[in-house]
This record gives structure tokens, sequence and C-alpha cells, in this order.
């Protein structure tokens, strides 16, 4: 079921979420990143790294708040992490906020992880099992199913505390449904799994305080009861790292396992490789996806507070909790009458692997034709180009997510354009040295580009122009110059380029259109001093005849100076 992913229109192909992404399951799909459900393990590394905030999470508000609406008997299963998240003096204050949303009771999800303590130990003292993962979180289940399908054996075989508390607060206290509420995403994947029925909804700390913020509701402003407690046992413990262990270590009585704590997704998965390596025996190894254990989880909302104060708060909490009355469940206790286990079969990701032939072809077509051309360099999300080809093959990325390969193509194709154009472009700084001077300057102003690169612009021509636009940073567009040493006339374009404090001129040699607009001059002088010639004659000539032609010789003298005027006028407007 899809928990999470990304929305289109705020994506801009930076591609941090795939570099993020602990098992890449991103996929680059027209410069859209979409999370690929199958490969994904919940984890929520993505959204919180995704600088756009261009995430989606499926979220169980609104059928919650539907159900509630209903007077339905819906209970809370309150991840014990809150105590390191929410600003209150006292339990009972939480327990007030969340009732006055509508819910009928509040428990902590830490008595889950008493209730499975005791299937813990017997597992623990199972020597037929060498390696032993326990987890309270889903994205570690995924990842070993998904990821390392040959150590499924290794996990225990028991439902989260979660799953465990949702089970007993349905078939011992009789309540109808149940909602988890904590700062992990993978919760709301993890309800939906197979065996699971203990919890019917998942929201996130961020959603509920969210909501709280709705309805007008602090916490801290709530009414303190001294009289409501909560659960009060070292469960408390297990948002923080090696807190489970607590919960069975009092109970075990031969320690011949080596208990090992490791949180964080890269330290996890160095662990898990070690393990295949058979580099450890004997070992009860607890693991939490995010770094800091469960306080540190995804959906935790915008806190003031750091991840190790939040660890010292629950701590605080946990302490302070162990020395008052309130729900206590005893490990030896025979009489519940619920079965705890949960089987994690593997779900390995099929990944196809490409010849050498066609990672050959992938890379060439980001020109990468010698192992000295793969920079590794990283900025697509993959540690290698071959890693990344690998992602081409297989649909999770797209060939020009190379960034250096893309930089340098436009790179290629500006100076192409730039070589291959007659016009001079010349770049000065802004003292007016020269900085770029390309093969149509070299032409025009038959100089070597070597011998022109951060020389004075003036050793060329008169830089009054370029100076002028370095002083206003005001451009000049498609003024004439008249270079005579270099027996040219030009059009010059000189722009101001402001990030670099640059001057662009863009020169074209305009000589040829200007002989030719002085050939069309001299044609229509001489056309007008024929017509002058022929006015002159046609007047004696009308003279000597004015009595036969009449008017007619008088329309003829008007109409050639009209022809006459209008060749002037044109002449003198070049």
């Amino acid at each position: 079921m899809e928990v999470i992913n990304f929305s289109r229109a705020n994506c801009k192909n930076c591609y941090k979420c795939v570099r993020a992404c602990p098992v890449k399951a991103i996929r680059m799909k027209n410069d859209q990143a979409e999370i690929v459900e199958e490969r994904c393990i919940t984890c929520g590394t993505c959204l919180i790294t995704c600088p756009q905030n261009a995430k989606t999470i499926k979220s169980d508000v609104e059928r919650v708040k539907h159900l509630l609406s209903e007077d339905k008997d819906m209970a809370v299963s309150l991840a014990p992490s809150f105590a390191g998240i929410f600003s209150f003096q006292h339990y009972s204050q939480i327990v007030s906020a969340l009732k006055k949303l509508g819910f009928s009771a509040v428990y902590q999800t830490s008595t889950g992880a008493r209730l499975i303590a005791k299937d813990y130990l017997k597992y623990y003292n199972d020597k037929t099992r060498p390696n032993l993962i326990t987890t309270a979180c889903p994205a570690i289940n995924y990842l070993v199913q998904k990821y390392y399908p040959d150590l499924t054996s290794c996990l225990v075989p028991v439902a989260s505390p979660m799953e465990a508390h949702g089970r007993y607060l349905k078939k011992v206290k009789g309540h109808k449904e149940v909602a988890f509420i904590g700062p992990c995403l993978a919760k709301k994947s993890e309800i939906h799994d197979i065996e699971n029925y203990g919890i019917d909804a998942a929201l996130t700390f961020e959603e509920l305080m969210k909501w709280w913020e709705e309805e007008g509701i602090d916490p801290a402003l709530e009414p303190i009861d001294e009289q409501k407690n909560g659960f009060c046992d070292d469960a408390n413990f297990y948002p923080v790292p090696g807190g489970s262990y607590k919960t069975i270590e009092p109970f075990i009585k031969d320690e011949w396992r080596e208990f090992i704590e490791v949180s964080g997704k890269e330290n996890c998965m160095t662990m898990l490789n070690e393990i295949k390596k058979g580099e450890f025996k004997r070992t009860w190894i607890e693991m939490n996806a995010c770094a800091g254990g469960c306080v540190n989880g995804p959906a935790v909302g915008d806190v003031d507070k750091g991840v190790f104060k939040r660890i010292k708060n629950v701590k605080i909490f946990a302490r302070s909790s162990r020395s008052l009355s309130g729900e206590v469940i005893d490990i030896n206790c025979d009489m519940l009458p619920i079965d705890f286990t949960k089987h994690y079969p593997p779900m390995p990701i099929k990944i196809k692997k490409p010849s050498e032939e066609e990672i050959k072809r992938i890379l060439e077509a980001t020109g990468k034709y010698r192992p000295e051309h793969e920079l590794n360099c990283g900025v697509c999300g993959y540690n290698s180009c071959r890693e990344k080809a690998e992602a081409v093959y297989n649909g999770m990325a797209e060939i020009h997510m190379c960034m250096p390969y893309m930089r340098n193509r436009a790179e290629s194709l500006s100076n192409l354009i730039i070589e291959s154009t007659p016009n001079a472009i010349i770049v000065t700084d802004s003292e007016i040295n020269v900085q770029v001077f390309n093969n149509g300057a070299e032409t025009m102003f038959r100089v070597n580009s070597a011998d022109a690169i951060h020389k004075p612009l003036g050793l060329l021509f008169d830089d009054d122009d370029f100076r002028y636009v370095s002083k206003t940073k005001q451009n000049l567009i498609n003024k004439k110059v008249n270079l005579p040493q270099y027996g040219i006339i030009t059009r010059q374009d000189i722009y101001y380029e402001r990030e670099h404090s640059l001057v662009i001129g863009i020169i074209t040699d305009i000589t040829s259109q200007e002989q030719m607009r002085e050939k069309s001059k001299e044609l229509r002088r001489e056309t007008v001093e024929t017509a002058q010639q022929v006015i002159e004659k046609q007047m004696r000539v009308a003279q000597e005849i004015a009595s036969v032609l009449g008017e007619t010789t008088a329309e003829t003298k008007v109409l050639l100076n009209k022809i006459q005027r209008l060749l002037i006028d044109e002449t003198s407007g070049e």
C-alpha cells in the first residue's frame, strides 16, 4: 500500500532524494521523482531531505475524525517517544488533550513492549539461533525482507510493540478500534501487513499537532490529574537506542549472547552485511532505522528540541514513571489469551543485472568511453557511474541525469555557437581587458585570440563605448561604428552582465550593406540630375510650341517637378 510519494508540481529534479534514499527506491521518470512502492522501506528519509517539501503522505486523520463523529469507541496507543516531543508537565495533560479530540481512552504503546518481553526471552534462550534481530521499526523489517531476504530467519518472529498493544487493547480491554499515534511513517504501512489486526489507523505526531492546532488545544494548558500516571515500566525506554533490551534484561538468567545496538539506516545495512559475512555469532541485535531511535522519527513535526534533548526527556519520563503507581504488566502472566506471533517472510526485490556490453553502451551515451571518464561524483544520486548505468537499465534513472555530462554538453553547444558565428564576440572585464575573443573577432580584427586575451581592448580599437557600458551599466544597441583602420563599418550591440561584471560586445560587419546603400544613393542622385536636365529641355521646347500644347505642357512640368522632389527628399534622407 502506497504511504508516501512526491507531488509532481514541486519536484525540481535536484536528485537530493535519490542521493538520500538508502535503498535507491526512487525512480526518475520524465524529470519527476516517484517512489517505487515494492522497493520502498517507508523510512521517510526522502521526504525529510526534499528541499521543495514535495511530499504526499497518506493520512488517516479524516477517517479517524469520521469514526469519532459516529461515537465509535476508539482508543489511542501512544508511542512513548511523545515524552521527548511534546511540552507538558504531567502525562495526564496529554491524555486530556487527546480525549478532547474524541478518543475514549489513551494508553502507552510501551505496554506492548512489556507484553512481548516473554516471547523475546524465549527466542533469546534458543541456542539454535545464533544471531537474532529485534526491532520495533517496520522499516528495518522491510529492509531485511526486501534487500537481505537470506537474513529473515534472524528476525524474531514476534509482533511489534504497536501491533501487540493493539491486540491487547481489543482482546483484553475490549476496545473496538485502536489508533496508533507516533513519530513513524512506516507504521502507516505496517498496520496493513498480513497477520496484523491490532491497529486500525496510524497517525503521526506531525498530524496530531496540526489537529490540535485546528481545534485550539494546547496540551501544556490542560489540567493536571495526579492520579493518571499511565504505564509505569522500564519499557518506556524503548524509543531510545538500547531501550527495548531493558525490558528483558532483568529476566535474563544466562547472558550467553552479546547485545549490540545499531541505529541509523546506513549503520544497520553495514551490520547486516557483516552478519552475512559470518562475522557475528551469538548476538542479540537491536536495530532502529532512525539514528537516535524513534525519538528522531521522520514525522515528529516542527519541534524546537534537538534529538539529544528528546532522548534526555524520554529517559527522564521513563525513570520518573517507575516510581509512580499506574498500569503494570506481569511478564510471567500466562493468562493473556493473545498470540503475539508475527512472521516476516522474504520479499526479495527483482533487479535485472545488465551485461558488461549493456553497461558500456549506457556509459558511452553520456561520454564515458574509458574508466577515467567515470567521475563517480554522486551528483545523480548513485555512488558510481556504473551503479547509475544499472539504474538506467532497470528503468530507475534517466540517461541525462549525469550533471557533468550535461554541463559539458551545454558548454560545448554554447562554445560551438560562439565560435561558429561570423560576428565578432568580445567579452571584457570591468577594466576593459579582453576575456573572450571568438573566431569571428580573429577574422574581423586580424588578431589571434591568444594575442588578444587579457590585453586592453583599446589596443584594437576605440573602447569608449565599452567603458561607457561598464560605467553606466546601460546597454548600447544597434550603434553604427566606422573602423577605418580595418576598412570596415560595424554595427555594435554592447551589453552589461551584472552577475560577473562583464561587458559583452557583439560586432557585426555591415560594410557590404553600407556599400550597397551608397551605390543606391548614388544611383538616385544621378536620376535626380537626369530628371533636372529633362525638365529644363522640356521647358525650352515648351516655350517654342506653347501656343500648340497649351495647358498640357504645364501639367508635364508639374509632374516632372514632383518626381524630382521625391528623389531629392529620398536622397537627403539617407
